[in-house]
């Protein structure tokens, strides 16, 4: 058993599978083995593979794709666990023997949040710390949504953790669900689908 996000998924006896990996740089020397003057670790990459059963597999069926398709975060926690990923690909298959349900398989890949841009309230200068983007005045803030943005990634970049995504979603849920019915959605899922240029209170 693990979950993404909010969602529980069945998740096979070795469904996991982890990529770690590292670059080094190369300079070739004229005598010798070349030479290396830097190790970087490259981002994770887990491979999921497992089931999506019940009354919930559609809709969670569908959260993924949204997620993947918008380039989401989400947080992964199973065997292994990753706070802040992003789906690379989500394949998925059905037989007779899940009725109503699908086998699935899911890559997964580690992505490191970038800090938002926000005005200085005091001097009205932009500070440029990332390439999101933050309103700020003397009362309140605001966030411009951009393509990749979660409520989960949100609250963890203003909260410190992914547990104030309820109170984003409460204090935005008009605003969020009026942006995903005009980009074709029939509702944001809770929160789920969040449509580039919405402005979101940070309360």
């Amino acid at each position: 058993m693990a979950y993404i996000n909010q969602y529980y998924l069945f998740v096979d006896d070795d469904g996991e599978s982890v990529n770690r990996d590292v670059s080094i740089s190369d300079h070739p020397v004229e005598d010798g083995m070349v030479i290396t003057d830097n190790v970087k670790r490259d981002p994770l990459e887990l491979r999921i593979t497992g089931k999506l059963v019940g009354a919930e597999a559609e809709s969670i069926r569908a959260a993924l794709v949204a997620w993947m398709e918008h380039g989401s975060y989400v947080k992964y926690v199973g065997g292994e666990i990753l706070s802040s990923a992003a789906i690379l690909s989500f394949h998925t298959s059905r037989s007779g023997k899940l009725d109503g349900g699908m086998s699935f398989e899911m890559t997964l890949r580690e992505i490191r949040v970038a800090k938002s841009a926000y005005q200085n309230a005091a001097t009205g200068k932009t500070v440029k710390s990332g390439t999101q983007q933050v309103i700020r005045n003397n009362r309140e803030v605001y966030h411009t949504v951009k393509n990749g943005d979660t409520l989960y990634s949100l609250s963890l970049m203003y909260y410190g953790s992914d547990a104030g995504y309820t109170k984003l979603y409460a204090a935005n849920q008009e605003r969020i669900e009026a942006a995903a019915r005009a980009a074709g959605y029939t509702s944001s899922d809770g929160g789920q689908v969040l449509i580039g240029g919405t402005q979101l209170r940070i309360p």
